[in-house]
């Protein structure tokens, strides 16, 4: 089976809930660049990548370049990714490349699970049959109430835990709100998010006026590059540390596991480049004995988590999934959990016609 031609569409969907706060962003679309790979058998796989709303016209730019070294190439998705990653690494290993390379990954194992009449957890190796989940607000932008009616929907929802954004003027006020929603929910299980806000001075702060807090982690508390101070703040403060969601290579990852700079490793499909180096990064964070909790694409990480020993959970982003987004159809979650679809491929059905309304 060999690619016989690649069809690109770049899309700016416009956020489920109008707009999406945090410390350093103000999101109001999400673009998500399709890639659909047409065979010399005639089967169709399909594959994405995604933006916070900035860079898409840029990974079109590079996947141009890219196509005529896939022309009639044989559908292998790891040689394929390492081929091109190869050709196109010059422009930067991981960032703009490996979120361009994503959208061909996906759709070289969308065509593998086809090809195969298997769901894709299968062709990877099926090692559960749901993941549990954890709701997600971008949420800096709305009040304490508002956030504690998110959490308190969340767990009545079934999530087994809820993630807030905190990264107030003054500290002070994000700790009033964590308190607010600690006693409105009890022991369930708190994650907060920094969006690498803070300075290394601010975070160690911070991570001092959380601990009677009892939070599952704290999330990207400085630059996504600092692996240093990510390990010299975990190593002066007792609340674990999750990143990864910007964070792009192999490498990249090795640094913070090795330099044990990191509890909980939350690798973003599109961002780390698809499924190919994913897999890898899994593979090495079960190495250090740390959990994988990816960022985003709820709905193609399934597929992903129950075929990983290491799983821990999925993102649901309140507002932001594929399906809210009316990228996929829908695609909901059962008490908490959520199954891969058991179809040929990912299973992802794509509103073509909506995309093509928001096309670029």
């Amino acid at each position: 089976m060999r690619i016989d031609s690649i069809d690109l569409m770049l899309s700016k969907v416009p956020l489920a809930k109008g707009e999406w706060g945090d410390q350093i962003h103000r999101v109001t679309d999400i673009e998500f660049l399709t890639a659909r790979v047409t065979t010399d058998t005639g089967l169709v796989g399909t594959g994405f990548s995604h933006t916070s709303g900035v860079g898409g016209r840029t990974m079109m730019a590079m996947l141009d370049e890219l196509m005529p070294e896939l022309d009639g190439r044989e559908v292998n998705p790891r040689k394929l990714w390492h081929d091109s990653w190869r050709y196109i690494r010059d422009n930067g290993p991981g960032g703009v490349t490996t979120l361009a390379l994503a959208a061909i990954d996906i759709a070289m194992w969308d065509l593998v699970g086809k090809e195969r009449g298997q769901a894709l957890v299968d062709v990877l190796g099926r090692v559960h049959d749901r993941v549990k989940l954890y709701g997600s607000g971008i949420n800096l932008n709305l009040s304490a109430e508002e956030v504690v009616d998110q959490v308190q929907g969340w767990k009545a929802d079934g999530y087994f835990a809820a993630k807030v954004k905190v990264g107030k003027p003054d500290l002070e006020e994000d700790v009033e709100r964590l308190t607010k929603i600690r006693e409105a929910v009890g022991m369930f299980p708190l994650m907060v998010d920094a969006n690498q806000g803070w300075t290394y001075g601010a975070a160690l702060q911070a991570f001092k006026r959380f601990e009677h807090l009892n939070l599952y982690w704290i999330e990207e508390p400085l630059p996504s590059d600092d692996v240093l101070g990510h390990a010299q703040l975990r190593a002066r403060t007792g609340i674990p540390i999750g990143l990864g969601e910007n964070v792009y290579t192999l490498n990249q990852f090795n640094n913070y596991l090795a330099m044990d700079a990191v509890d909980f490793v939350q690798a973003d499909l599109g961002r780390v480049g698809g499924i190919t180096p994913w897999l890898d990064i899994a593979a090495t964070a079960r190495s250090f004995g740390r959990p994988m909790a990816p960022h985003f694409v709820v709905e193609l990480s399934a597929h992903i988590l129950c075929a990983t020993p290491n799983a821990l959970c999925g993102e649901m982003t309140d507002g932001g999934t594929m399906s809210e987004l009316k990228v996929i159809e829908p695609q909901p979650p059962v008490d908490g959990y959520l199954a891969p679809r058991n179809v040929p491929g990912h299973g992802l059905e794509f509103n073509w016609d909506y995309l093509k309304a928001h096309a670029l």
